[in-house]
Formats: structure tokens, sequence, C-alpha cells
């Protein structure tokens, strides 16, 4: 009987210390940090009022305030708010062909396929394969050119291997961590994506309806001095007026022709970009003519606080996956400074005829452990744990200022529309007032207390307030899409969420715990 390698024995208390060595081994561990999401910020990282400024007015005067509902629910189709059929149909046409959302989408099934590809180093690799050569052997091979050396022959061959590692620290289990770290980044930046879109198309289909209505009081004041022209043309032939009046009015009427063409280019280029979103080329898209008398401007506006707005803005959720990876490529540093131990074996026949494949005589096999550690590599994976660390700190670091940046946002968006209900109630008093100058001008001019020159200044006066009334509403229709924005979008509200393509795919909320 063969005589055993090792022949000294082995104490119980050393056995049992082997044992559990071995099954720790077998089990492995993962080194480095395990994630902990950061902590949720104070609640007072911005302010919320109770409501905006309004009036009590009826009708078109009507200025209605917006009161803010502190942790209130933000719709995931929040844009139907603004009732618009239109506005409704625009971001439906942009969710199925917006080229952004459709490579948003792609990047998200590589992300995961590359997890499900990482995930593969978990089980025992298994490859076969076969072969066969002509072969010719001399004697010139073995030192002798003797032609009884000589031989042809055919060698068939096939072989199974397998491999396993056995993941001792944790390398591979981190590089998955890693890998679904960044499919979860992913997924929330293919999701700020989609949020993003339906904000642009919003602002810019309000951008547009603001335009149209700037057009449109520029055509009434063009058409109301045309008729002034003509009236004072009539009392210069008789006398009564002197041309210089007309004059006047004639540059104010070029002026106020002149500044049609920019409000006509403002509006070609928010249809144009208004194709571009939903996916369309510019000469193939009808323009959607929208207006400010068809959008309801919101009387409740939901406001999220702090602590749940890291959870739902879907730029701070990239950050915080984009931290997650961070941390888990720190384990994966530190495990490649320790050793890796693989279990492999092989089994196959070498074989001169086809037949001989069922003859156990030519079977060849082996098994074995392969154990790795690195000794020396000048450096390398020590400064290459202390860059993850480094990097790590970044992508902290890169956390809290998108977390700073969305509190920004949503307090300059509550800011803002403070500030726009205090605008425009002043920008309405401003245009009462034109108005009513410009009514006791025209009294005064039938009466023979004013003369045109007058009532083209009180024209021009009139003209700006009420453009300048234009884009007070146009900017709080504009804030108020912000405001929803800023607060996330309301994704999570939605049961699933539709992205480019022809079949709406579903994106599991990977929450920060």
């Amino acid at each position: 009987m063969r005589k055993p390698v090792f022949t000294r024995a082995v104490a119980p208390h050393q056995g049992a210390l082997l044992t559990s060595l071995v099954l720790v081994m077998l089990a492995g561990c993962t080194v480095g940090p395990d994630y902990h999401a950061p902590d949720a910020p104070d609640s007072n990282a911005y302010k919320v009022a109770d409501r905006t400024a309004g009036n009590q007015a009826q009708g078109k005067n009507a200025i209605p305030s917006q009161a803010f509902e502190r942790a209130g629910q933000v719709r995931a189709d929040w844009y139907r708010i603004f009732g618009s059929d239109k506005l409704d149909t625009l971001i439906g046409r942009a969710i199925q062909d917006s080229p952004t959302l459709a490579a948003g989408q792609a990047r998200l099934k590589a992300a995961r396929e590359a997890v499900n590809a990482t995930k593969s180093d978990l089980y025992p690799q298994l490859n076969v394969g076969g072969g066969y050569s002509r072969n010719r052997v001399t004697g010139a091979q073995f030192g002798t050119s003797s032609s009884t050396f000589t031989n042809v022959f055919n060698l068939y061959q096939a072989q199974a291997t397998a491999s396993y590692d056995l993941d001792l620290f944790g390398k591979t289990r981190r590089r998955i961590e890693k890998s679904n770290a960044q499919l979860d980044e992913q997924r929330f930046q293919l999701i700020n994506t989609y949020v993003t879109l339906i904000n642009n198309i919003v602002a810019t289909a309000i951008g547009e309806a603001g335009v149209n209505a700037a057009i449109d009081t520029t055509q009434q004041i063009i058409k109301a001095q045309q008729n002034s022209l003509k009236i004072v043309g009539k009392q210069i032939q008789y006398g009564v007026a002197i041309d210089a009046d007309a004059s006047q009015i004639r540059t104010q009427l070029a002026r106020t022709k002149a500044s049609l063409e920019p409000l006509r280019k403002q509006k070609a280029l928010a249809i144009n970009r208004l194709a571009v979103l939903i996916g369309t080329p510019p000469g193939q898209f009808s323009d959607p003519d929208f207006s400010l008398s068809e959008l309801t401007l919101p009387t409740k506006l939901p406001v999220s606080v702090p602590a749940q707005l890291v959870r739902q803005r879907p730029d701070i959720l990239a950050a915080a996956s984009a931290v997650h990876s961070a941390s888990a490529q720190i384990g994966i540093a530190t495990a490649n400074l320790l050793p890796d131990l693989t279990i492999s074996g092989s089994y196959g026949r070498s074989v001169l005829t086809p037949a001989d494949f069922t003859d156990p005589a030519f079977a060849l096999y082996s098994l074995g452990a392969q154990l790795s550690a690195p000794l020396f590599a000048g450096g390398r994976l020590r400064a290459e744990k202390r860059a993850s660390r480094d990097l790590y700190i970044a992508a902290l670091a890169d956390y809290r200022a998108t977390s700073l940046s969305a509190f920004g946002d949503v307090a300059n968006s509550l800011r803002s529309l403070e500030s726009d209900a205090r605008s425009i109630l002043a920008q309405q008093s401003a245009l009462q007032a034109a108005r009513d100058n410009l009514n006791t001008v025209k009294t005064q001019l039938r009466n023979g207390a004013a003369d045109y020159v007058s009532l083209y200044t009180a024209q021009a006066q009139y003209q700006s307030a009420e453009l300048a009334y234009t884009d007070a509403r146009v900017v709080r229709y504009r804030d108020t899409a912000d405001l929803f924005r800023s607060l996330g979008g309301g994704w999570w509200n939605a049961k699933s969420l539709p992205t480019a393509g022809s079949h709406n795919a579903r994106l599991e909320t990977a929450a920060v715990e």
C-alpha cells in the first residue's frame, strides 16, 4: 500500500480549526464597505409658503391664487392638469417616437444584460470541444532519418472542461453589486430623460401660446394705428391736422410692423423645437397653434418634503446609484489584493479512429485546484484601491451637489411662483390703467380736447402694457410646469413608464434604502 504524503497526526483541535478554515473559504466572505444610502436631508432644506397672491375678480380679470400642498402627491401625468388635448397628444407622440428615449431604453437593456453577464461568474464554467487533424510524424523529430519512423495518422479529440472560482473574498459578488448599481443609474437616467422631455414639450407649448398671444395683440395694435393714420390723413386734407402728426403715427406703425417679424421667428423656432422633441422632422410637422386661452392654470400644487424629494428625483437617485457603484469598486479593489482559489477539471479522449471513442482506455482526465495570490505588482493594486476610495469620495460629493441643486430647483420654483403671482397682478393693474387712459384719450379726441399725437402715445402705452401682461401669464404657466419637473415629475406614481417604441416597458423602482 502506498504511503500517504502527510504522515504526521493532526491534533483534534487542529483538525477542527482546519475544518472551520476550509468551510469559511468555501463559503466565502465579501471584503470592502457595505453600501448605505446617504442620510436624508433636514426638513428645512427649502421653505414652502401656503399660497401665492391672487384676486377675487371673475372672468378674464380673475388672477387665481395657487395653494401649495406640503407632502402632496405629484401626478405621473401632471401635464394633463393644463387641460389641453393637443398637448396630451404631442406628449403621447413623443413617448412613442422620441429618439432620446429610444437611446436611453437601449442603454438600459444593455446595462441589464451586463448584470446577467456578471452574474454568470457565480456558476461553474463548462466548455466542450472536439477536433480532427491529419498528422505526419518522421524520425527527424526524434533525431533519426530512418524511414521506419515515418508515420501518417488521423487524430480525433473530444474534451469537456469545467472550472469554478470559489470567490473567497467576494470579488465576483462585488462586481455583481457594481453592475446592479450601474443598472440602477442607467434606469434613473432614462427616467430623468423622460421627465425632462415632457417638461420641455410643455414649456415649448406654453411659449408658443405666449408668442401667438403677442402676435394677436400686435396685429390688433397695427389695425388701430392704421385707422388712426387714415383719420389723420383726412384731417390733413381739411387742414385740421398737419403732416407732422401723420409722420409720428407712420413711424410708430412701421415700428409695430417690424416687431412682428421677431415674434414670427420665435413662433417658427417653437414649432421646430416641438417637432424635434416628439421625433418628427420639422418639415413633416403641423403647427399645433397653442393659445393661452386653452390652457388651465392649476390652483393646487403639490410640494414634496426634502426627505421625499431625494427618493423621488431621478437625477438624485442616479447620483446615489453612482455612489453605490463606487462603494462596490472599493470591495473589488480590496479583493484584488487577496488570494483567489479556482477548482478546475477536464475529461476527454484522443483516438485514432472514431470507433475508439467508446474505449475507456483512451480516456484522459484531470482534476485540481489552483491558488493564486499577488506578491509584487509594483504598488499597482494598492494604488487602484486608493483610487477607488477617492472616486467614492468624489461620488459622494457629486451626490451632495446634485441634491443641493435639486433643493435649489424646488426653492427657485416656489419663489418664482410667488413672485409671478405678484407680478401678474401688477401687470394687470398697469394694463387696466393703460386701457382707461386710452379710452379717456379717445373720448377727449371726439370732443376736440386731445389730438392724435396723444392718441398715438396712449396706444403705445397700451401696447407695451398688454405685451407685458401676456409675458407675465406665460412665465407663470412655465414656472408652474417647472415646479412639477423640479419635484421629479411624479414617475413613481405610474404603474408603468412608457418609453420609445411600440410597447410600454416597465421600469422597476430601485429604491434607495
